[in-house]
């Protein structure tokens, strides 16, 4: 079936090549239309070369695997042919000037690239994690066409990103499962091929068209919605209603007439509400308004021009101080409920605000496939993993103040986001990892190859004598302890947190300093 699958996609692809040569008249002479030559040019015929080589590889092996890699690797081939439809683009078109409109042609790319990266957060617990990390490390990669002048070191650079996963892998299946292995190979050479691509067709940088047109504002991939055709136009209008009932309308002027003659028949009427000279106004009288900005003539009490009324010496507070703490008559006779609740808000400390609780996860423990999933466990100490598997991996998420126990043989564990966690394990033939936790405490029992914290703060890791060669790897994480069986005790030594850094004429020499012990 996969021999059957390889074949149909080699069709798939010369058919495509014979579909470029056949887009118009001549096009297979190397004519020109629009300016653009119908014949690819060398260096895409040198990246197709690259997609049917390794990367044809790499989706064979991914297939071979299944699951998650193979999902993954379906994703990393979409953003290769949108690629390869970006350096198409590139080779029949002048580079653009703005760097806006570079931005619009490289944001289908963009997309594609985070969507691979996605799919690694998503799927953290899943027991192909260092295959999808190793991938969403190093796609941006494909970002090569957007560094200005020498895009083979940052693939390279890439490439050792996924270099530090891919060892990872081989060192969990170099002995048990060869398709792995082909895994790493295929999907390294992949950049391996691609740095070669680029140190002999764009070695300072993508080499556009130098004689073709313009780039287009966007980058049309084969499959998206952009290649389709426009919907044909909506229909035109109807015609306008007719309302019969409606009277004819006058025109502005012949309005503004009309009504001027009909104010002027009012007769006296019309002057009704005006207070003229002599006469009083028919409307009720309104309270004076206090103006803050009033004028005062000179004659007359200035109180009254206000309208204020007159207050004696005996009633002013500011001869007599007595009058100062009984309050004015306004305070006196407010309610006592108004009066206690000024009292409130005048207190030094704000209201106390009641916390808005975190949501509450029910707890799991269950075999999800080829996954342990211990998740929100609280003040659990009987948790016990008794019927694993060689294959099998334990993810265990956001458990606190609890106690795990895993017997018999797995893949893998994975501690993430725990406190106050006790682990007790008996084997493991890949990596225990400890990822965002604090206060975590480890304990083997058989044989571990290797042990990673990181950012963690607070982890004990208790080695037992079979498991004294274990590679311990950390980064950006404090308090940690190894302790070593001596009889029926422990021994405690700190992990390193402090280095010094100096170089030694040729290189960077790094060691633990003296303080950190």
């Amino acid at each position: 079936m996969e021999g059957l699958v390889e074949r149909l996609e080699q069709a798939v692809i010369r058919l495509e090549e014979v579909s470029v040569k056949l887009q118009g008249p001549g096009l297979a002479n190397g004519d020109m239309v629009n300016g653009i030559n119908g014949a690819l040019s060398e260096w895409m015929q040198a990246f197709d070369r690259l997609l049917k080589g390794p990367v044809a590889d790499y989706l064979k092996n991914s297939r071979a695997i299944g699951d998650d890699v193979a999902q993954h690797a379906e994703m990393v081939n979409s953003a290769l042919q949108v690629e390869r439809a970006f350096l198409n683009m590139a080779s029949t078109h002048q580079e653009p000037a703005q760097q806006t409109e570079l931005a619009d042609l490289l944001r289908p790319l963009s997309e594609k690239i985070q969507e691979v990266q996605s799919f690694r957060e998503k799927n953290r617990g899943s027991a192909l994690f260092n295959h999808l990390s190793a991938v969403s490390e190093s796609i941006p990669a494909l970002g090569w066409v957007a560094v200005g002048q020498k895009p083979g070191p940052y693939v390279k650079e890439m490439n050792d990103a996924a270099i530090f996963y891919t060892n990872r892998v081989l060192k969990d299946y170099k002995d048990s499962d060869a398709r792995h292995v082909d895994w790493v190979r295929s999907y390294l050479g992949i950049w391996t091929e691609m740095q070669a691509f680029i140190k002999q067709h764009h070695a300072t940088g993508l080499a556009w068209s130098k004689d073709g047109p313009m780039a287009p504002a966007s980058l049309s991939v084969p499959g998206s919605p952009a290649s389709c055709p426009p919907p044909p136009p909506p229909p035109p209008p109807g015609p306008p209603p007719v309302f019969l009932d409606e009277a004819p309308k006058q025109d502005a002027p012949a309005a503004q007439r009309s009504a001027l003659f009909a104010q002027l028949n009012q007769g006296e009427a019309i002057t009704k509400g005006l207070n003229l000279r002599g006469s009083k106004p028919e409307r009720t009288p309104e309270p004076p308004t206090l103006a803050p900005a009033a004028i005062y003539t000179g004659s007359g009490d200035l109180t009254l021009a206000l309208g204020l009324k007159h207050v004696s010496d005996e009633h002013k507070t500011h001869k007599n101080p007595g009058l100062r703490s009984q309050g004015s008559p306004q305070q006196q006779q407010a309610s006592p409920a108004k009066s206690k609740g000024k009292k409130k808000q005048n207190k030094k400390h704000p209201p106390v605000q009641t916390p808005v609780q975190p949501p509450v996860h029910p707890p799991v423990l269950e075999l999800e496939g080829k996954k342990w999933r211990v998740e929100y466990q609280e003040q659990a100490h009987d948790l016990v993993i008794d019927e694993t598997e060689l294959k099998q991996v334990v993810y265990i998420f956001s458990c606190n103040h609890s106690t795990i126990q895993v017997k018999g043989k797995v893949n893998s564990i994975i501690m993430d986001n725990c406190k106050k966690l006790g682990l007790v394990f008996d084997n493991a033939v890949g990596i225990v990892e400890v990822i965002n936790s604090k206060d975590v405490k480890l304990q083997v029992m058989g044989k571990v190859p290797t042990i990673s914290i990181n950012k963690t703060e607070g982890c004990h890791v208790y080695l037992s004598e079979e498991a004294l060669n274990c590679e311990i790897v950390s980064a950006k994480s404090s308090e940690m302890n190894i302790l070593i069986p001596q009889g029926d005790d422990y021994k405690e030594l700190p992990v390193p947190e402090q280095f010094k850094t100096v170089w030694d004429g040729s290189k960077l020499a790094t060691e633990p300093t003296e303080i950190a012990g």
